[in-house]
């Protein structure tokens, strides 16, 4: 791990913003009808082939799709410390992050942070406007490292570019 250049006074506040709690989209109203299809569909063959207990799971995913969506996120303030990551109620330590990278995800720019130990990864929405001081800051104390796409992530791609849901 680098060495940290950041003061260590425990007062200072590196960097402040204010953003939503999570990256969010608003689907239409036929994202909702395919993904509904396909999940009847799944659903009867899970059941003819495991059970009720299945298609009670793909049901609650759809449920929780659907109820994530139509709740609006919070507004959450976010600060950069000498120590590390402060968000509503926990201080993530820069000993406790193993790297971070930056993406774009819905229109929102995304901070995204590998931990050592659970909850494992962390994502936060930043102002576009200081994705390169974050950057910077960051990466004065953690590795800033793009992870390397799995086999599942460019299955996952490139299904949702041949059978968009939209």
């Amino acid at each position: 791990m680098p060495t940290t250049e950041i003061p260590l006074s425990n007062d200072t506040v590196l960097l402040t913003w204010e953003a939503n709690d999570r990256p969010t989209k608003v689907w239409s109203k036929e994202f909702y009808s395919s993904v509904i299809v396909i999940a009847f569909l799944v659903s009867v063959i899970l059941y003819f082939i495991e059970g009720i207990m299945p298609v009670l799971v793909v049901c609650a995913l759809v449920f929780m799709m659907w109820s994530m969506n139509k709740t609006e996120p919070k507004k959450v303030k976010y600060e950069l410390l000498p120590q590390g990551l402060k968000t509503v109620d926990k201080l993530y330590t820069f000993d406790e992050m193993d790297f971070f990278w930056v993406e774009n995800k819905w229109g929102h720019v995304v901070l995204r942070i590998n931990l050592i130990e659970a909850p494992w990864h962390i994502v936060i929405v930043v102002d576009p406007g200081l994705e390169s001081e974050l950057k910077n800051l960051m990466s004065q104390a953690v590795p800033y490292q793009v992870p390397v796409p799995t086999w599942s992530d460019k299955a996952v791609k490139w299904l949702g570019e041949k059978m968009p849901l939209e």
